[in-house]
């Protein structure tokens, strides 16, 4: 965890929603982008006069949606100097924008060099026109195979793709095609997720009413272990649970997360954290977009919800989210800020331990085995 903070713009527009997603997200042909840009920038002064985060040092910037690519780069570049002027940033900043291959042209992505976005993650999802179609994307696949050439020609040197299985049906060869036309694209990080049926999705619906039939369990397991192998191969190193990078390409700011470090979340709906020794306090702000503008216009600010983490909490947080990386749980670490060893803090750790869900690794650290990559979430079930 770094000493500053992460910054996270929620951009909330997208010109479909797809049926799997339960962001915070609307759908339509327009969006007010003059309008909001100027509430997040607003929002950044807010904070710079205020703490938690006043006089702390901005190490990381993430445009996420939606699909901020939607916005243009003069858009992009005026909230990058809005934080920049107002909070003291480190000179080598991550700023990392979401782009969907369609609406990312070149021209666009030149725009967003200029603007000082330095690493792109495109949300692929798929190479195969029946998965990218089963999901609700836009893009063809042609677009989604020349998305990381456009970028590398954008002068970007640090790209992301996001790709997703156990899709109803996507074949497990599907899968394994999917894995290598990424890896032939030669990004620096690929992201792999498992298709997840939310509440109040499309997606959750149809699995609801058998219009659609989820992936089997076996299958899904095993398209899991496939992405696991064969990045490896290619010389991704797995250092979270669907995340993959080249040697020093790990995204800082969602590694900011899993160490569970301060982030400032501005934009509809977006979240923040502060830790606070033993405690901790996340809020979060109004979803609705014009909502959002209106009260930001009014106050500066448009926290909807705020609550404290007490001890119990707060360390429960921090140990599963710590778990979800390769490195682990600092056991060090824990013990220096809740004052207490991780196993008196949760006895049932120790069961763990003999269940081969979690190791200690030599170079210091608890971490999931294996086994306990496959059963993550109940895992971390046990701790919240």
């Amino acid at each position: 965890m770094f000493d500053g903070f992460g910054l996270y713009v929620h951009i909330p527009y997208c010109r479909t929603k797809c049926p799997y997603c339960d962001f915070n997200v609307r759908a339509g042909p327009t969006w007010p982008e003059d309008r909001y840009v100027d509430a997040l920038i607003a929002e950044i002064r807010h904070h710079t006069a205020r703490a938690p985060f006043t006089g702390k040092r901005l190490e990381t910037i993430f445009f996420g949606g939606g699909t901020p690519s939607l916005f243009s780069a003069t858009s992009i570049g005026r909230v990058v100097s809005g934080a920049r002027e107002g909070f003291a940033t480190s000179p080598d900043v991550e700023v990392s924008l979401e782009a969907n291959p369609e609406s990312a042209t070149a021209g666009l992505l030149e725009g967003y060099r200029s603007a000082g976005v330095n690493r792109l993650s495109f949300g692929i999802e798929s190479f195969q026109p029946h998965v990218l179609k089963q999901l609700g994307r836009l893009q063809t696949a042609a677009e989604t195979q020349t998305a990381v050439a456009r970028a590398r020609s954008a002068g970007f040197d640090n790209v992301s793709i996001d790709l997703i299985f156990a899709v109803p049906g996507q074949s497990f060869d599907d899968w394994r095609d999917d894995l290598d036309r990424a890896v032939a694209e030669r990004p620096d990080h690929i992201s792999a997720y498992n298709l997840t049926y939310e509440e109040g999705t499309p997606f959750f619906d149809m699995r609801r009413d058998a219009r659609i039939v989820a992936v089997d369990d076996d299958i899904e397991a095993a398209m899991f272990e496939e992405a696991r192998d064969r990045l490896a191969r290619a010389g991704y190193e797995a250092y979270e649970v669907s995340n993959f990078a080249r040697p020093g390409f790990e995204s800082r700011h969602n590694l900011n997360y899993w160490r569970v470090g301060a982030y400032l979340g501005i934009g509809a709906g977006a979240h923040s954290h502060e830790p606070r020794g033993t405690a901790a306090r996340r809020w979060s702000n109004e979803r609705d977009p014009l909502a959002y503008v209106a009260r930001i216009s009014a106050r500066g600010e448009a926290v909807a919800a705020d609550e404290i983490l007490d001890a119990r909490a707060a360390s429960g947080e921090y140990v599963f989210l710590h778990l979800r990386t390769t490195t682990g749980l600092p056991e060090e670490g824990f013990a220096r800020r809740f004052g207490v060893r991780v196993e008196e803090a949760f006895p049932d750790i120790a069961r763990m331990f003999d269940d081969g869900l979690i190791e200690r690794r030599r170079a210091g650290g608890i971490a999931l085995t294996r086994r306990g990559l496959m059963l993550a979430d109940s895992v971390f079930a046990r701790f919240l």
